[in-house]
């Protein structure tokens, strides 16, 4: 079974990039949330995530806070300095923007303890 990914970006390009990137690598991509209501709809499928700080005028702080709660590793992606983030943020692996999506696998990879999953359609 793949490892559940949750990617939550109000951004669809970037939103969509990471996605992409996460699947190819072979995790499953459980959703791309633009809102902190529907990535808390889709939190309870997700086994790790991947969180924007700012979504449209709210934060992913009540995503962050309830990851955190169900013992859920998240890296954040962000502009702001790691210093002006919410406690909510503490602890996470944090990338700032513009992000590299190599970066974003191997920090995904790292808060998981996961080796480097087969491809599906390049099995090494």
């Amino acid at each position: 079974m793949s490892t559940r990914v949750l990617v939550v970006d109000n951004e669809f390009m970037i939103g969509l990039d990471v996605s992409q990137r996460l699947a190819s690598a072979g995790y499953e991509v459980v959703g791309l949330a633009s809102s902190v209501r529907k990535a808390l709809r889709l939190e309870p499928t997700c086994d790790v995530a991947v969180l924007d700080v700012n979504l449209d005028g709210e934060t992913s702080e009540p995503v962050a806070r309830k990851l955190r709660e169900s013992g859920k590793p998240f890296i954040v992606l962000t502009g702001y300095s790691p210093d002006n983030l919410a406690s909510s943020y503490n602890h996470a692996t944090i990338l700032t923007k513009p992000h590299c999506l190599d970066d974003v696998l191997a920090a995904v990879r790292a808060c998981i303890g996961d080796d480097p999953p087969q491809t599906r359609n390049h099995p090494q």
